[in-house]
């Protein structure tokens, strides 16, 4: 059982840390110009600092150390494991910081994130069983370690993609979380509530600095590193609670992100283009061209997070096939939507609209 003052002090030390870090962030973005700068392909009219991803690692791993000290017990489950996920993060964070500073490789990035979902996997964090809706536990044997580096990677290019306007990446990722903690709770993997919070501190202050004009940008450091932390959380779940729920609900939280990745995959297959190689076809992007504005966009994306975090969140509630049949409808819908979108691009792409404040992120964060 988790004590309530761990939790506070987890929330507390998230959120003083982030909000002390990120005005530092951004005057030591423009002293030694640190900026993404504006550019031909680039939505954001001023240099801005792309620090997030600093400022993230540093108020969630202080604030897990500040919990090692006050609250050892509270991170027990995690002994032996820690370091594992520290040093994958750290991996994250370079490469990202890298591509921030000057564009890397996106193969380069993939193998990166590779190295990352092995060194969880080596840490003791793998998908073993695979539990097969309807089935039941599969064990998964050698084949654990490419699942586990799948699952990593996928997670961890999600938010990525949808890092493309201001307030987008960081509201859809604060929705995640909330429901990650609250599905942590439901099934008593205090871990994933205590990482959860601290993850929850900084993107509640964060999306402060990057309301629109936004002065500080997540960048792919930051982006990645979020992605990273999900796929952390979503894998502690079915590690510590080998129930049916344990793996597909916080799949399932993510529903916005997975979503988005899973369309710019089918989309850049069926154009013969590589799934590598980014392009300003995204469903923002293409919201933005029939016409909706920056904050229409947005508010839709946090409106169909909170309705994914409402149908995991109902798995324990009502009975799933229920839950699940109403999800497909869901799901129906919105395809249908996207496929009527897609169709009349053509009509609407010569109504794309000027360049608007508040769209501010370099489009190649939308990758």
């Amino acid at each position: 059982m988790i004590p309530t003052t761990g939790i506070l002090a987890a929330a507390l030390a998230a959120l003083v840390l982030t909000a002390l870090c990120s005005p530092l962030a951004i005057k030591l973005g423009h002293r030694y110009n640190l900026l993404d700068q504006p550019g031909k392909h680039k939505r954001h009219r001023q240099p801005t600092p792309a620090l997030g991803g600093t400022v993230l690692f540093v108020a969630f791993w202080v604030t897990v150390g500040l919990l090692l000290v006050l609250f050892p017990r509270a991170l027990e489950e995690l002994h032996g494991v820690l370091g594992y996920i520290f040093a994958a993060a750290l991996i994250i964070l370079l490469v990202g910081l890298s591509d921030d500073l000057s564009p890397v490789s996106a193969w380069v990035k993939l193998l990166a994130q590779v190295a990352a979902g092995l060194v969880l996997y080596l840490g003791g964090m793998s998908i073993d069983p695979l539990t097969i809706p309807f089935y039941g536990p599969v064990e998964t044997g050698a084949a654990g370690a490419l699942i586990t580096v799948v699952w990593v990677v996928a997670l961890t290019n999600a938010i990525n993609l949808l890092d493309g306007l201001d307030l987008l990446a960081g509201g859809v990722s604060l929705i995640a979380t909330l429901v990650l903690i609250a599905v942590g709770a439901l099934l008593q993997v205090g871990t994933v509530v205590l990482l959860g919070i601290a993850l929850a501190g900084f993107l509640t202050i964060f999306l402060w600095f990057n309301r629109p004009p936004a002065r500080l940008f997540l960048g792919d450091s930051g982006s990645l590193q979020i992605g990273f932390y999900f796929a952390v959380l979503s894998l502690l779940v079915p590690i510590r609670s080998y129930t049916a729920a344990a793996l597909y609900v916080p799949l399932l939280t993510l529903g916005v992100p997975l979503m988005e990745a899973g369309l710019s995959i089918v989309r850049r297959l069926a154009a013969g283009r590589s799934v590598m190689k980014a392009d300003r076809r995204h469903l923002f992007h293409l919201l933005a061209i029939a016409g909706w504005s920056n904050a229409q966009v947005v508010a839709a994306f946090w409106v169909m997070s909170l309705v994914f975090g409402g149908f995991a969140l109902s798995m324990f509630y009502f009975n799933r096939l229920w839950v699940l049949g109403f999800l497909a409808l869901f799901m129906v819908v919105i395809f249908v939507l996207i496929l009527i979108l897609l169709t009349n691009l053509p009509k609407l792409a010569h109504r794309e609209h000027p360049i608007d404040p508040g769209r501010s992120n370099p489009s190649r964060r939308g990758e």
